[in-house]
Formats: structure tokens, C-alpha cells, sequence
């Protein structure tokens, strides 16, 4: 896949390094490293696999994306450019204007690129006796990141899903010199549930005691077996997978101020995968600077802001305001107003946070839409109401008159509970709705965006196209 031109040089394992491409490839010297003498036995391979947890920094990409293109922020007091031309819905497919929505599509097939190189060697390597649970968690963990990153591409770089769709190159298998065609969607996605499926089955059963949110278990991928199912819409697939993932109670939904040290990286409540950042501003620089005074870039936008100021309860007689947790834990301020804080602070440093990639919170929330979407209001209330009474005070459960209004609601929760985790640009795009900022947080021209406007798939970047005459570009680009 011409895509790989941009990683061509890189290496299979952590260890290992090359200082030449294709020509020098073919003319290695009896002693240097490369995919035939670089694995040996277990502990290469596992090096091999923290190098593939280490590209899934795409993830952070993901959440600056999905926050810029959709109504959960606005441009901050102190934007010099940095994401306008993404944030105003005028990006394109070439690097220049571009930058933010194309490098994802590098970034994905990169870890998958990793992922097959080292997938290949699991055959050849010496397994000592005694090890082939440490095998075949590996390779689990392997396929999990494989079935992640085609999924993430297919979210941003398809259409809403239809199984005859066009997706994206599906690749199982390290290849340089290959030109792919866009697999359907169907394909693309028969391989991310195999591979999540087959991952599974390679893992033993995490429990309270041994899980941990840093690696790919049993657990966190049936998480994702529950986000793929909702994006497919397999809505009893999905309550299955979210009900695995709720009863194992590795990880319940938390309140208080353990709920809010999950944002100070002092908790590790509610999270089921993280992706560590020991000293890197990774993530948080995208926000503000890492300066004492915090310059704002990307600030929460008013519609966010008001939609966490106060909630009013169903009594139409006596209204309450109800106290929301996550607005102090979400968003800051300072005398430039408004900033995201759910990447501003932890005791490593400024900045220096851990984007947590999936939590339990987004089960209930996958099984609460999957039940307003089969027509079971009442379980899909519950599902709801147990969430907001962690995060609301007081709180009194509301009753929904119909499926609809339950999945109303669903979403409004999602717009709350998940901002700037990487999630709105994609509900906002799978459930056919319209984007609507709001009249202080955009320009006219860039206020809304409709269920019909191409611009909900992001484009192939144009070097991929150039140079692969076997691909085709998203419409509009």
C-alpha cells in the first residue's frame, strides 16, 4: 500500500532500525537487521507489540478532529490559525489545509502496519514451554489494534455505514509494493469483528483483580465490540456486548470527586483503556500552552458550556436546579474564559494527561441508545437515569413518553458526558443528524452543516491518491 511510503523506513520492533528503502531493502548485508533475524523468540515480539500500543497516538488526533468539525468547541481568545481552516469546515485532502483531517489516515495505517509485520514472525520465533499464554495474548492484543484502527478509518474516512459502501484498504498482511482498491464496507467491517472476536478468544477472562486499562484484555475489547456494533447499527449485538462489558464490573461508573480525579490522572475510575502520556503533552498542547497562563487555542464552545451550567427537572410545577459534576471537571476558566480542562492537569505536569480512549460510561450510554433503537424505553431509561445520578445532584428520574424521546435524550447525554473524547462528529454523522453550532460560538457560514453535505467523510489524503492508482477519493474533494 503506497500509503507505507511515509513509514517504509520504519522497523518491526522497537529495537530495531534501518537506514535505507526499497533499494537498500533489497540489499541488506548478511549482518544487518530486518524482519527475518530480528525476531527471535517471545520477548522480540513483545517488543514489537509497545511498538504498535505506541502508534495508537492517533487516537489523540481523533479527539482534536471530532471536536474541531463539530459544536462541542469553538476557536479560543488566543488562536494564532492553529485548526481554523478545520474548526470553519474549509479543510481539503492536501497537507496545507488538510493537516488535521488527513493524518489520521497515516497514523491508523501505520499501527496496522506494525500489527502485520509483527503477526507474520508469531510462526517462527522459539516458544519456550510455558509460554503460550503469553503467545497468544500478544497476538490477541495484536489483532484488537488491528480491528481498532480499521474501525477508526472507517469512521472518518467512509460514509455512514452500508455494507456496499466504499470503506478503505483493508490490510491483514505487510505488504510495500501494494496498490489496494477500497474494500466495501462490509468487508472492512467482517474483518474488525473477526479480529475482535479472534482477539477475544485469545485472552484469559479479566476479572476485577487482574484487570488493567493499559493494554487490550477481554474486557476492553468486548468495549469495542459494543462501539462497533452501535456504529453498524446491530443494535441487540451492541446491548450484549455493552451488558459483557457492564457486568464485569471491572471498572463502575464513579461519582464525586472520584469522578473528577479521573480528569487530574489521580483515578483511573470508570476507564477501560487509556493511552499513557508519562511526559508528553501529547495531547493537552492541543488545547492550551503548556505557559503558566494557559493560552487558549481550542476553548469549549457556549452550546457546551450552557447545556452543563444547569439541568431542570421534569417538574414543571416546582423546576430545580440540578448541580452537573462534569462542568468543573470539563472545562476551566481563566481570564481568557473558557478552556478545556479535561487535558490541562495532572500531578506529572501541565498538560501532560492520558487520553482516556474508552469508559464504562459509554456502555451505558451504547445500551441505553440500542434500547430506545429496539423499543425497550423502559431499560433504556434506566440505563440513562443511573448514569445522571453520578453526575447530577439532585437528581430525580425522568420518564420518557416514547422511544424517540429516550433517544433524544441518548444523545443530548453523549453530547455531554463524551465531549472532546472523539465521539460527536461521529453520533452527529451515523445518526443522519445536522450539525448546529451556536450563534456565539461560529460565523454564519460555518454555523451548521447538513446530514447531505459531503464533508462528513473526510477525504483520502491526496498523496494516497497520486500515488495509488488503484484508490479513489471521497466526493467534494
Amino acid at each position: 500500500m503506497n500509503v507505507k511510503k511515509y513509514f517504509i523506513c520504519l522497523v518491526s520492533g522497537s529495537v530495531l532500525l534501518l537506514t535505507g528503502c526499497k533499494k537498500e531493502l533489497n540489499q541488506q548485508p548478511p549482518d544487518s537487521f530486518g524482519d527475518a533475524n530480528a525476531f527471535r523468540d517471545l520477548n522480540d515480539i513483545q517488543l514489537g507489540v509497545n511498538g504498535a500500543y505506541s502508534r495508537m497516538s492517533a487516537y489523540s488526533n481523533d479527539m482534536y478532529v471530532n471536536t474541531l468539525v463539530a459544536d462541542e468547541a469553538k476557536l479560543g481568545q488566543n488562536n494564532s490559525g492553529q485548526g481554523a481552516l478545520t474548526y470553519r469546515l474549509q479543510f481539503g485532502s492536501d497537507g496545507t489545509s488538510g493537516g488535521d483531517v488527513i493524518g489520521a489516515y497515516y497514523s491508523y495505517y501505520s499501527m496496522i502496519d506494525q500489527v502485520n509485520r509483527v503477526l507474520a514472525q508469531f510462526d517462527k520465533i522459539v516458544v519456550l514451554p510455558g509460554e503460550e499464554t503469553r503467545r497468544n495474548i500478544a497476538r490477541g492484543q495484536l489483532l484488537a489494534l488491528r480491528g481498532m484502527g480499521h474501525l477508526a478509518l472507517l469512521q472518518s474516512y467512509a460514509d455512514r455505514y452500508g455494507a456496499s459502501k466504499p470503506g478503505v484498504p483493508l490490510m491483514v498482511q505487510f505488504c510495500v509494493t501494494c496498490k489496494p482498491a477500497r474494500n466495501t464496507m462490509g468487508e472492512v467491517m467482517a474483518q474488525i469483528e473477526k479480529d475482535f472476536s479472534d482477539a477475544k478468544s485469545l485472552m484469559p477472562v479479566a476479572t476485577s483483580s487482574t484487570f488493567t486499562d493499559t493494554v487490550m484484555n477481554s474486557v476492553n475489547i468486548a468495549a469495542y465490540q459494543a462501539r462497533t456494533s452501535l456504529y453498524k447499527g446491530d443494535y441487540n449485538q451492541a446491548i450484549t456486548y455493552a451488558t459483557e462489558v457492564i457486568n464485569s464490573a471491572v471498572r463502575p461508573l464513579a461519582s464525586g470527586q472520584n469522578f473528577s480525579d479521573i480528569w487530574l490522572d489521580r483515578s483511573n475510575a470508570e476507564v477501560l483503556l487509556r493511552r499513557l502520556y508519562a511526559t508528553s503533552t501529547g495531547i493537552g498542547a492541543l488545547w492550551t500552552t503548556t505557559a503558566a497562563s494557559a493560552n487558549v487555542y481550542i476553548a469549549p464552545s457556549s452550546k457546551l458550556v450552557d447545556s452543563l451550567t444547569s439541568y431542570e427537572n421534569q417538574d414543571l410545577v416546582n423546576p430545580v436546579d440540578t448541580f452537573d459534576i462534569r462542568k468543573a471537571a470539563y472545562i476551566g476558566t481563566n481570564p481568557d474564559g473558557y478552556y478545556v480542562n479535561k487535558f490541562y492537569l495532572s500531578d506529572r505536569g501541565g498538560r501532560i494527561v492520558d487520553a482516556k480512549l474508552i469508559r464504562i460510561a459509554e456502555m451505558y450510554l451504547i445500551r441505553a441508545e440500542a434500547y430506545a433503537k429496539t423499543g425497550n424505553v423502559t431499560l433504556g431509561a434506566a440505563d440513562l437515569n443511573l448514569l445522571r445520578s453520578k453526575r447530577l445532584t439532585p437528581y430525580t428520574n425522568e420518564v420518557f413518553a416514547s422511544a424517540d424521546a429516550l433517544f433524544t435524550a441518548v444523545m443530548d447525554e453523549r453530547f455531554k458526558e463524551l465531549a472532546f473524547e472523539g465521539f460527536r462528529f461521529f453520533d452527529l454523522k451515523r445518526t443522519n443528524l445536522p450539525l448546529q453550532r451556536g450563534a456565539t460560538d461560529a460565523s454564519p457560514e460555518w454555523q451548521t452543516l447538513a446530514p447531505s453535505s459531503f464533508r462528513w467523510v473526510l477525504p483520502i489524503p491526496r498523496d494516497e491518491i497520486i500515488s495509488n492508482p488503484n484508490t479513489t477519493q471521497n466526493p467534494g474533494y
